[in-house]
């Protein structure tokens, strides 16, 4: 890879994913050499890489003390089966003003990436009202939780959506725990 406007989007489009971060810094490594924007842009990337991994290390610390491992799930063999299942689990519901109801976060994660992977960046408008004259909660979340994944690449997507199915608490999401086991 030698144009210099290629590699900066596959940054971009890394996300926050460590490994694919990784892995389109070390392709855009010629940008160290040319002067100017684009090696700024390069070493903005490797400075954020190493707090992405500092911020982990430290994660994984903490959380070892308290007994909790984090996997790298088989995105291939997951996706697949979770693609069609994710939505129809029993998810709590919260009250919200108006009668209104809207799902637990860990929902809305899982949408927004699950939108990022299957359909791209987020173009629709806002939604502000319901049909029945309230707030649109549910809709309202739903499309911040997809937009706060703009740029990311469909890869990295379906691998935190894999990541963040498998680790989230099912009490406090979901009224009975069935879904797929690993």
């Amino acid at each position: 890879m030698t144009d210099p406007d290629t590699a900066l989007a596959a940054i971009k489009a890394a996300g926050d994913d460590f490994q694919s971060l990784y892995e389109a810094i070390k392709k855009a490594d010629f940008l160290d050499k040319t002067p100017g924007d684009y090696r700024q842009q390069l070493r903005a990337a490797k400075t954020k890489l190493k707090k992405i991994h500092l911020e982990a290390k430290k994660k994984a610390e903490e959380d070892a003390k308290k007994g909790i491992t984090k996997k790298n799930y088989d995105v291939d063999k997951y996706w697949p089966q979770l693609k069609d299942t994710w939505e129809t689990l029993r998810w709590r519901l919260k009250a919200m003003p108006g009668g209104a109801t809207k799902k637990p976060d860990a929902f809305y994660d899982l949408y927004g990436f699950f939108k990022q992977a299957t359909e791209g960046d987020n173009t629709e408008e806002q939604p502000v009202w319901a049909e029945t004259g309230g707030l649109d909660f549910e809709g309202r979340s739903r499309w911040e939780a997809w937009n706060k994944t703009k740029g990311i690449s469909s890869e990295v997507a379906k691998k935190k959506f894999v990541a963040i199915y498998f680790e989230m608490d099912p009490r406090a999401n979901l009224y009975n725990d069935n879904r797929i086991k690993e």
